[in-house]
């Protein structure tokens, strides 16, 4: 999906739609937003980095990922994202940190992946004479408001609801050239969600069980 007038473009590719079923017709939550030359992905789930290099987009070229909430099926694609990106080949060669976007919780899961990978870690740059690798991954926690304000991108983060048990999931909006778009996360209907997507020019909304009458 593009969004466009002039230079000032939004493009919105959805690189994986599914649920936690490891379907291989169907890989999980992945969003891929690009603005201004900056590649932002919305999200990193299973089979999220093959079909990044289907879009002949190498995995070190993503530095920026925002969570919308820490259920594995959108965050499992992280290490591969983080680990195969720092490579030193075409579908590596990352030259800046990872950095990661999240609610509550998001310091300990990336503090937990760089625990898990150390051993990886240390031998690749031993290998590659790389720059230490362990601090290219850098976790940033939310909370409702602006979370990226640069060359003209805004990027707003909002509660939605997404179940009883969790009151940390966001929705995101994409500002920037005078378009926008918002992505809804995973949610229950939500009053915030309808308020930050008015007047947007694509709405992104996740949807996992619907009842058939909804779908005629």
């Amino acid at each position: 999906i593009a969004i466009c007038c002039g230079a000032q473009v939004i493009k919105v590719t959805l690189l994986g739609t599914g649920v936690p079923l490891p379907s291989i017709d169907r890989f999980g939550p992945a969003t891929l937003v690009e603005a201004n030359n900056h590649l932002f992905l919305f999200d990193c789930g299973r089979g999220a980095s093959q079909r990044l290099w289907q879009q002949k987009i190498g995995l070190g070229k993503i530095n920026h990922l925002f969570l919308t909430h820490l259920h594995s099926d959108h965050t499992v694609g992280i290490a591969d994202l983080w680990l195969t990106g720092l490579l030193p080949t075409g579908f590596g060669n990352r030259s800046q940190p990872l950095q990661v976007w999240g609610p509550s919780g998001t310091d300990d899961m990336v503090k937990g992946l760089k625990a898990a990978y150390q051993w990886d870690v240390r031998t690749r740059n031993a290998e590659n004479k790389t720059a230490d690798s362990i601090s290219l991954l850098v976790s940033h926690t939310i909370t409702e408001g602006i979370v990226f304000d640069q060359d003209g991108i805004r990027i707003t983060a909002f509660l939605v609801d997404h179940s009883d048990l969790i009151d940390t999931a966001f929705g995101y909006r994409v500002d920037f050239g005078g378009h926008s778009v918002v992505l809804s996360g995973d949610t229950r209907y939500s009053e915030n969600l309808i308020k930050h997507a008015k007047g947007v020019d694509v709405l992104i909304h996740e949807v996992a069980l619907v009842k058939e009458e909804q779908l005629q």
